[in-house]
């Protein structure tokens, strides 16, 4: 049975927004901006966090002086889960054969023999800047410098509530169901944010499968505008063209 030219052309449109995963274009773009992770009060001094966003598992713990810091959850050695690693004031180190990763995930090395007394090697984790604000910790997984955080969050019409859930269904499908009447007045912001009636929702890609949304509820007034949620499929695709004009390759 041949299949219908059109639904064909509606299934790769629908795929091209739904994989967020490293290397696909949806999840390249995403990732060319902060998105939260966990709300600052997961987050203990003493134990490391399992996190994974946009399918990559990743770990986060706090350093010395309380900032957050995410490196890759599997230990560049032999790949025990970091999950078990220890929180020091300079890193995590590894349970296993002891190794110490800094919060930009190289190994930490200390000893008489070394010039110096100390190196950091080039060998180590992925890692991702994080950032504390507001009562949530964000990450920034793109190349190069990461841009501003929406203004609301360093402004007076900073959230004055926030709540997350995890929901099982891709972050599109997400948007995609919110109620008609919430739907009807709401404005999208590139790639991943909706806001209606002064509530922003934040739409986190977990995987493919699965999402996280930050809710977020402001002062009336507080938010800027948008394009209508109705145009966000448009909205989005054309960022990501942008992007791959934009990209070399």
């Amino acid at each position: 049975m041949v299949k219908d030219p059109n639904r064909m052309i509606a299934e790769e449109e629908d795929n091209l927004l739904m994989h967020t995963g490293k290397g696909t274009p949806c999840g390249e773009l995403m990732r060319r901006y902060w998105q939260p992770c966990v709300l600052s009060g997961e987050l203990g001094a003493d134990k490391p966090l399992p996190v994974t966003i946009f399918g990559e598992e990743m770990i986060l713990f706090r350093d010395g002086a309380g900032k957050p810091a995410m490196i890759g959850r599997y230990c560049a050695h032999q790949g025990v889960d970091m999950i078990y690693g220890r929180v020091e004031p300079d890193g995590l180190r590894c349970m296993y054969h002891g190794w110490l990763f800094d919060p930009c995930g190289k190994v930490l090395l200390r000893g008489e023999w070394l010039p110096g007394k100390e190196r950091r090697w080039d060998v180590g984790q992925p890692s991702y800047p994080a950032m504390e604000i507001g009562g949530v910790i964000f990450t920034y997984m793109g190349p190069g410098d990461p841009p501003a955080l929406p203004a609301l969050f360093s402004s007076s019409a900073a959230p004055i509530e926030i709540a997350t859930s995890q929901r099982e269904q891709n972050y599109w499908q997400g948007m995609s169901d919110l109620p008609e009447v919430t739907r009807a007045d709401s404005r999208f912001w590139v790639p991943n944010l909706v806001n209606a009636a002064a509530v922003l929702r934040w739409f986190v890609p977990v995987d493919d499968a699965t999402h996280v949304q930050f809710v977020f509820r402001c002062p009336d007034g507080g938010l800027p505008g948008g394009e209508p949620l109705k145009d966000a499929a448009a909205t989005l695709r054309q960022a990501i063209r942008d992007l791959a004009i934009a990209t070399p390759s």
